[in-house]
């Protein structure tokens, strides 16, 4: 008698996830990279995320039941990067809504989408709302795109009025779209002011020029990152401020442009005493000694944990090492490739400081994976010499991007290839 076996759709649900899992990219775990909210979350988890739409484009296509079991691995996040694929999306969102396609009962595509990112709509923005009216469930959205159409605040409207109906599930929001129009701060903060269980939130520009938060905003919010960071000093609330309400803010991401010079102080005066974890990026020449914002964040942060420097070079930890806070946790990376020795012989000139001037310190993390690879192929032995000669005894861990310890990374590097034997060809 021949015998078939029927695996259990609960089972390939299981098999379809694991297949196009990335890590870091959905609620829960985005939440673990909180800290690089941004370009650099970009560049170091992004292109895996976006290579796995082929995976799961491929596995919608193998058969008709495989299409409406991985139909919602596909539709989990959408990622729009050109004008035509958001007119390709509002086609088939509309199609199957209209039954093309759906089986009966079946829940529209739109409502599997937790993950919604637009780079780009050239011309399509009035069409990215009727997208985001399909879409109830999102949890991340990034908005980060340059509105061509005149009538900015029109479309900007219809757009945060269609995300208003995912107001409840919205964890993370990053409005990096750029715009001319000085109203936009205004439906920013309109449509802020809605989302009771925002946890991360990103801006290109700061939504509240007088530099105070509403409450609601400061409950919910732990994390918050803002581009160009520029407040009026004139309408600073007192010392009292914010009084009894209740402040979640714990996580501020600075990036040290020229015009945050005078702004960045006087919110760290308003919020640092709230503050467990500050990640300073270093973009420009203005901000290029690390001195002034690490004694910026000294006074400011009494209760502060966890640091993270983005650098323009190592060498600017080695000159300041002595200015960090007493931290216990040290997260550090170089914004570009070094490409000399110098540079990784800054970086452990620095850890060697630490080692005896900041007794607090537990872990310090190289956070980009691109450091990482240079020291353990370019930079080996410049490593090694630097963990026997100066780090042999070091009291805190050194970790890369992964959690895993530097130097047990090294010694696998260093392992010379096993020698494969030669291949002996038989004489017939």
């Amino acid at each position: 008698m021949k015998m078939t076996t029927r695996i259990p759709p609960e089972v390939w649900d299981r098999i379809f996830e694991i297949a196009t899992h990335v890590p870091y990219i959905f609620i829960p775990e985005i939440f673990e990279k909180s800290t690089f909210i941004g370009s650099e979350y970009d560049v170091i988890y992004l292109p895996a995320f976006v290579d796995t739409f082929a995976t799961k484009r491929n596995l919608v296509l193998v058969c008709k039941q495989w299409w409406h079991l991985a139909t919602r691995y596909l539709y989990r996040a959408l990622f729009i990067n050109r004008s035509r694929k958001l007119l390709s999306i509002w086609s088939t969102l509309q199609s199957y809504a209209n039954g093309k396609g759906a089986v009966p009962g079946a829940k529209p595509l739109g409502w599997w989408t937790e993950r919604l990112d637009v780079l780009s709509c050239d011309t399509g923005e009035a069409r990215l709302a009727d997208i985001i009216m399909c879409l109830p469930n999102l949890a991340i959205v990034r908005l980060n795109f340059r509105i061509v159409l005149n009538d900015h605040r029109s479309i900007l409207r219809s757009i945060t009025n269609a995300l208003r109906q995912a107001a409840s599930s919205l964890r993370v929001f990053d409005w990096s779209t750029w715009s001319s129009d000085p109203a936009i701060p205004l439906i920013v903060r309109e449509f802020l002011a809605d989302l009771p269980r925002l946890c991360i939130l990103r801006c290109d520009n700061m939504p509240w020029m007088d530099g105070v938060i509403p409450p609601n905003i400061l409950s919910s919010v732990t994390t918050f990152s803002v581009q160009k960071m520029l407040i009026t000093e004139g309408d600073i609330p007192g010392e009292s401020w914010p009084g009894d309400r209740r402040v979640n803010l714990r996580e501020v991401i600075i990036s040290a442009w020229k015009n945050g010079l005078k702004s960045w102080p006087i919110f760290m005066r308003l919020y640092g005493t709230f503050l467990t974890s500050v990640h300073l990026k270093m973009y420009d020449g203005y901000w290029n000694v690390l001195f002034h914002p690490l004694a910026m964040i000294k006074e400011s942060c009494p209760n502060i944990r966890r640091l993270t420097l983005s650098l323009i070079d190592f060498s600017d930890l080695t000159r300041d090492a002595l200015s960090l806070p007493p931290i216990e946790y040290l997260g550090v990376n170089m914004l570009e490739m070094f490409h000399d020795k110098m540079k990784s012989e800054s970086l452990f000139s620095a850890l060697a400081i630490l080692q005896d001037t900041l007794p607090t310190l537990r872990v310090v993390q190289l956070t980009h994976p691109d450091n990482v690879d240079r020291l353990l192929t370019v930079y080996q032995e410049v490593a090694v010499e630097a963990f026997e000669r100066n780090l042999a005894e070091c009291p805190f861990r050194i970790e890369d991007h992964d959690g895993n310890l530097l130097l047990e990374r090294l010694k696998v590097a260093m392992k010379p290839s096993i020698d494969q034997p030669e291949t002996i060809s038989a004489a017939v």
